[in-house]
């Protein structure tokens, strides 16, 4: 079978599983009601279930830019690039020993804060 036949039977395939699917019906049942072979019809699912899997495992994909220009699509291979990691700086060689948010709001607290700074920021916070 060439190219252009398996694509054409492709294409014919694919509108009938959608068919069938959309119907609701069991497929074997549905297969009966529109005079279509089981076999047939399992066959191409499974040749169809190939076609797709292949296209999802190829490292490259065929894209069509212009809808016009079907016969010449486009291959486009994919790199994958690693983000460097986010981390704050450090200012001023603070490092708080807790950090509390709230909403958009955050506080940063050493250790050696005083219980009265302290009984205000939880006031704060309490009051929102």
């Amino acid at each position: 079978m060439d190219k252009i036949t398996r694509q054409i039977r492709i294409e014919h395939w694919t509108q009938i599983m959608n068919e069938c699917l959309n119907s609701g019906m069991n497929k074997t049942e549905w297969c009966r009601a529109n005079g279509i072979s089981d076999k047939q019809f399992f066959y191409w699912q499974r040749i169809l279930r190939k076609e797709a899997f292949a296209a999802l495992t190829s490292k490259e994909l065929s894209v069509i830019t212009d809808p016009a220009d079907e016969t010449s699509p486009r291959k486009i291979s994919f790199a994958e690039i690693s983000l460097p990691i986010k981390q704050e700086p450090v200012r001023n060689g603070f490092q708080p020993d807790i950090i509390i948010r709230k909403g958009s709001v955050s506080v940063e607290i050493s250790n050696s804060v005083s219980a009265e700074l302290l009984s205000r920021i939880g006031e704060i916070f309490h009051a929102e």
